[in-house]
């Protein structure tokens, strides 16, 4: 997909992204919310993707002290607009390439924020900078849903995500084998007309993302299917990924 970067996705959807299940909110929001501030120690933690701040302003508003990194400004200025929003510290960078003056217990990727880095040097370059702010011991906490081929057909598919009495939101996506990444876009069809919000994505197999985190000096520390630390079978669709800095 030509033209497409990290923020390309979150300026387009910024202002629709919190009012639509299909786009904002994976279902286990709170799980999160309250797995992170159990775990947050004294903080503070690190949000790579924060978005409009899903996750750190609950966070925040709990007394936990967040940092989060974003390039799309129109996703920040959601964030900032919200009640507690200006708790969070913002850092407008490329969280394959940031720098900040701060180290940490816990970083966090939640909701399939690594696969928006589109190649696979870029995502080994964001594990390193990860454990280069991580304190000895600290845990990078990824969430990612698990690639499933059998999903397309000649590499492309076409999904019916939401059916509305006033709008229906559609996907197409063709996909790419050997450098597994996705260009997708997301159509809302409305009296209104036709809206469309580009996506590109590289997906990533566990284990691929167990070498990454080895490469950057961290270890596989738990893997779970959802917040309560349920075992991941083959049958679930996204896990939980927590590494550990030596």
């Amino acid at each position: 997909m030509e033209g497409f970067d990290l923020s390309t996705y979150g300026d387009a959807i910024a202002g629709l992204f919190d009012e639509t299940g299909w786009a904002g909110d994976p279902g286990d929001t709170e799980e999160t919310i309250q797995w992170l501030a159990d775990n947050a120690g004294e903080g503070p933690l690190l949000e790579l993707g924060v978005g409009t701040g899903r996750v750190a302003v609950p966070l925040a508003q709990k007394g936990i002290e967040v940092h989060g990194i974003d390039m799309s400004e129109g996703m920040l200025d959601q964030l900032r607009a919200k009640p507690g929003g200006d708790k969070v510290t913002l850092f407008k960078q490329d969280f394959t390439d940031f720098s900040v003056p701060h180290t940490y217990s816990l970083a966090y990727a939640v909701f399939d924020t690594l696969p928006f880095i589109t190649d696979q040097e870029h995502q080994i370059r964001c594990f390193e900078r990860v454990a280069a702010v991580l304190e000895p011991g600290g845990r990078f906490v990824t969430q990612c849903s698990i690639p499933d081929p059998s999903r397309y057909d000649r590499n492309q598919r076409t999904q019916t995500v939401r059916v509305e009495k006033d709008h229906v939101v559609l996907t197409f996506t063709r996909r790419e084998r050997m450098t597994q990444r996705s260009s997708i876009q997301f159509a809302i069809l409305s009296e209104q007309g036709v809206r469309f919000f580009p996506m590109h994505i590289r997906t990533i197999m566990p284990s691929e993302l167990d070498l990454m985190a080895r490469l950057a000096g961290m270890t596989l520390e738990s893997r779970w299917s959802d917040w309560s630390g349920a075992p991941l079978r083959d049958s679930h669709e996204r896990h939980i990924s927590i590494y550990r800095k030596a």
